[in-house]
């Protein structure tokens, strides 16, 4: 960043004519948005969804749904298009003017309708005016509409929400339609397998001679049945003891302590001699905190508790014994039950295979009939469903027209275009300093040169101002309060003073001026000597013309004055090259011959104090080498948008070891007006 933040607000105070400007400008387009801005109106209505209402009663056909997920959904069914088309079409909102209406930005920029008169296009107008939101955790929804006119604005809500619980409706009852033909098929198709399994039934017992006892079957099968049953339960009866019996077997005095005792073999005595032994052991950990542990009481405690663990061991021992004794009459039994089940087998043996298969027909026949009964319920479900309609589902608040209009705050529209204009002013005038301020060129030049910036101040011929700039000094308080740079008598009255101060003490001093572009000269050189003439000092001015014979033989080229220069002698002064002039109140008067490698005085009686030369697009450029060698200091002269970063380099280049003479820049940031 070439601008520290703390530099902002002097920035915008010296451009403040940008925040001015922007500012009123906002404050135009926001006065115009409030006088084009019409009121607004918004109704709202609110629904009660019950999403209960399936397409079975009492069934769940869809699978488990997520609630909140449904209820979330309803949101979007309500916004949706088969909805609001519906809504479009009963209250013809493509001819409402309030939905073809295009808006300020969009008049200014003569944008063309879109959609306007379309559905579709009334469609998306009223969904950037609708809202559907769900109050809370609730099943209620709220569906707010906003219309420039109040009556429309709620009957628009209300036909929303209508359209919504029919649009449900017909939804639910095309599921429930849909899923009574699908069952009515099915169920017809059960019913005709059904009635020929029955009949296998009835065929196949003719044909056997098998006697049956009405629903309950075959005699034999009966019995048979119900030993299967007793021994089902004997065999649950041994695995029940043989669990016991084994938890038995592993119970411990350890187990009775923790209170791990399982439930089928927990006794009264048990739980009493445990309850005892819990008493016990706290009355012990009572005495041992205040006697010790061969203290009467102590060891008395010691053998209750010792003699409570023999009791507890007895007692367990005694249920491992009746677990045992148990477990072997169950096996027994079970023993008994498995012996009378194979006679009974054995003696049905012959018969066995037509059995078998009477069974597997009537267990078929029993099933097709199961599913039929279930089907031809299921379908009287559904008939009474779609008598239900929608549940309760319902319009619990309708839409009622507002008497108060909304539209946006005026004053609070203006304050905000106000401050939006402020800061986009301020931020223009911040940018417009990155992209022409002089800070950046000044910042270049110090680094590329090494040397300080001496003075910024404004060219000598006056330019046209810019527009803006015209603008602003119509506007007294758009003017700036302080200048980029200095007007150009001030610049050359500083740079006096600073040559003045430089060479209080040892003078006379020569100052070259140079400049990177060479463009042609820029006449600092020529106005800092008349105005140390000015302030007293005696002063001879050199405009860059050469002795004849040296210009003669620098005038074929560039190189040429490398040549002339390295080819003259090391005495070699200036006098023998350039012309010098000196300033005085008779005007100038041409120095034929100087004393010294310096420049000395015409007249002995009086002392030369500066010797200025400038090479600014001179041809003094010739020979510079020669005049940085016989000078004391060097001032290097660029000008905004001319002088480039290649021309200063190569200037820096041929000046070369005289670096350290190098006494400042002078920036020339544009012409005066």
């Amino acid at each position: 960043m070439d601008i520290d933040i703390f530099q902002l607000p002097g920035i915008v105070r010296k451009r403040i004519h940008y925040v001015i400007l922007a500012a009123v400008v906002c404050a135009l387009l926001g006065m115009a948005f409030v006088l084009t801005q019409k009121p607004f109106y918004r109704s709202t209505a609110e629904i009660f969804v019950d999403i209960g209402a399936g397409p079975v009663v009492g069934t769940d056909t869809g699978g488990s749904l997520n609630v909140q997920q449904v209820i979330g959904s309803q949101v979007y069914l309500i916004q949706s298009r088969d909805v609001l088309h519906q809504v479009v079409t009963k209250l013809n909102l493509t001819s409402d003017p309030y939905f073809n209406h295009r808006g300020l930005l969009s008049r200014l920029l003569g944008g063309a309708k879109a959609d306007a008169a379309t559905v579709d296009g009334v469609i998306n107008a009223l969904l950037e005016n609708l809202s559907v939101a769900r109050n809370g955790d609730s099943f209620v929804f709220t569906i707010t509409v906003k219309h420039g006119n109040s009556e429309m604005a709620a009957k628009i809500a209300n036909a929303i929400a209508e359209s919504y619980l029919a649009v449900a409706d017909k939804a639910r009852l095309d599921v429930s339609l849909k899923t009574t033909r699908t069952i009515a098929e099915q169920a017809e198709e059960l019913r005709q397998r059904a009635l020929d399994a029955q009949k296998a039934v009835e065929d196949f017992r003719a044909e056997n001679g098998m006697i049956s006892a009405g629903d309950q079957g075959l005699i034999t099968d009966q019995q048979l049945a119900g030993l299967n049953q007793q021994l089902l339960t004997a065999r649950q009866q041994v695995e029940q003891l043989k669990t016991a019996y084994e938890q038995a077997r592993q119970l411990n005095v350890s187990n009775v302590e923790a209170g791990a005792i399982p439930e089928t073999l927990n006794s009264g005595a048990l739980s009493g001699l445990r309850s005892r032994y819990s008493q016990a052991l706290d009355r012990q950990a009572e005495l041992a905190a205040n006697l010790g542990n061969d203290h009467p009481q102590m060891r008395a405690i010691r053998s209750q508790i010792a003699s409570i663990r023999n009791a507890i061991e007895i007692e367990l021992e005694r249920i491992r014994q009746l677990s045992a004794n148990t477990y072997e009459r169950s096996r027994a039994n079970l023993a008994s039950l498995e012996k009378r089940f194979d006679e009974q087998a054995a003696s049905t043996k012959d018969s066995g295979k037509l059995r078998f298969q009477l069974v597997q027909l009537t267990s078929e026949a029993q099933a097709i009939d199961a599913v039929y009964k279930a089907f031809l319920t299921r379908a009287e479900e559904l008939s009474r469903q779609q008598d239900l309609g929608n549940g309760n589902s319902r319009v619990i608040s309708e839409a009622v027209p507002s008497d108060k209009a909304v539209q946006a705050p005026k004053l609070l529209v203006l304050i905000a275009a106000i401050l939006f204009g402020a800061a986009a002013g301020a931020a223009l005038a911040v940018l417009r300093e990155l992209l022409g301020g002089t800070r950046r060129i000044e910042r270049s030049l110090v680094a590329r040169t090494g040397a300080p910036m001496l003075a910024v101040m404004t060219g000598s011929e006056p330019s046209p101002a810019s527009r803006l700039d015209r603008l602003a000094r119509r506007m007294p308080f758009a003017r700036p309060a302080a200048p980029e740079a200095l007007p150009h008598e001030a610049g050359i009255r500083r740079l006096r003073q600073l040559l003045e101060a430089e060479f209080g003490t040892t003078r006379p001093a020569t100052i070259a001026f140079l400049s990177p572009d060479g463009s042609g000269r820029n006449e600092v050189a020529a106005a800092v000597a008349r105005e140390l003439h000015l302030a007293g000092e005696v002063v001879l001015f050199c405009g860059g013309e050469l002795r004849r014979r040296d210009h003669l033989a620098a005038r074929p080229s560039a190189s040429v004055k490398i040549r002339l220069d390295a080819a003259a002698p090391r005495d070699h002064a200036l006098q023998d090259i350039l012309h010098f002039e000196r300033i005085g109140s008779g005007g100038l008067r041409r120095i034929a011959a100087l004393g010294s490698s310096r420049v000395s005085t015409a007249p002995r009686s009086e002392p030369v104090d500066f010797a200025v030369v400038d090479c600014s697009g001179t041809p003094a450029e010739t020979v510079i080498p020669t005049v940085l060698r016989h000078g004391d200091a060097v001032i290097i002269v660029s000008t905004v948008g001319v002088s480039g970063g290649d021309a200063l380099d190569t200037l820096m280049a041929e000046i070369g070891p005289w670096r350290d003479k190098i006494l400042g820049n002078v920036l020339l940031s544009g012409k005066a007006s």
